[in-house]
């Protein structure tokens, strides 16, 4: 997708949009309190919470990804965007949200989930922080915007 405009609102929205993250501590008991059902309603329907990752929070990226139990669902339940790209030859649906960064208030952080269906059932695989420029190259190199938030808090539009 070329269409500068579009993106610029969207990123823009990114900027703007920002909300403080759900900090969950790691355990067990969190993530059930989190996905009681092991699903999230989301703009798109419901997506279900891959089988192993809780264990893939726990270890990748030397355990950096331990913080993003509530941020996974606030991104899947509430994205400012969802686009589409190719994954190994299937589409993928990634989810983006931007959360307020506590060291530098002028700079958001981004995170994203990626949602594959498989059998008909839309699944989350994966969920992980991404720098600014990742995101604008994927909001930039995607197939189809499928969602676009309107209204951001406190009824913000843009």
């Amino acid at each position: 997708m070329e269409n500068s405009e579009v993106i610029t609102r969207i990123i823009s929205k990114l900027d703007l949009w920002a909300v403080p993250m759900d900090i969950r501590e790691f355990n067990r008991q969190e993530y059930r309190e989190v996905f009681p059902q092991g699903t999230v309603k989301t703009p798109i329907g419901e997506v279900k919470i891959g089988k192993n990752q809780f264990e893939k929070m726990s270890e990748k990226d030397n355990g950096r990804r331990r913080c993003l139990i509530g941020a996974m669902r606030q991104t899947l339940a509430d994205p400012i965007v969802i686009v589409t790209e190719e994954q190994d030859s299937r589409k993928a649906y990634l989810f983006i949200k931007s959360f307020k960064n506590i060291e530098d208030t002028q700079k958001p952080d981004f995170i994203m989930s990626v949602v594959v269906t498989i059998d008909n059932t839309k699944i989350a695989i994966s969920t992980y922080k991404r720098k600014r420029r990742e995101v604008l190259n994927k909001i930039k190199r995607a197939g189809i915007i499928v969602y676009e938030k309107t209204t951001g808090p406190a009824g913000r539009t843009g």
